[in-house]
């Protein structure tokens, strides 16, 4: 998936330490994302994730990854198994 000008968005330090990356794109590549356009409904989709993930949902955030990112099952679990609590 290319991120374009987000990709070399610097993640912040708990995620850096988390997953061994250092930007967006090394993320994106990490996990596996499929070139899936990078929309503004994309962008609210990811957001909404976020937010059920910040309010304990972890499911959304695998539907996220999984359904439209194209992530595979068991990287998306271990990369939420990661994820820090932000």
């Amino acid at each position: 998936m290319e991120l374009g000008t987000w990709g070399s968005y610097r993640l912040p330090e708990q995620l850096r330490a988390a997953y061994g990356v250092d930007t967006a794109q090394a993320l994106a590549d990490q996990l596996g994302a499929k070139d899936t356009p990078l929309t503004p409904e994309l962008i609210a989709e990811a957001e909404a994730a976020f937010r059920a993930y910040r309010s304990g949902d972890t499911a959304t955030g695998r539907r996220f990854l999984v359904d439209r990112l194209g992530v595979d099952g068991q990287r998306a679990d271990d990369a939420l198994a990661k994820l820090p609590r932000l």
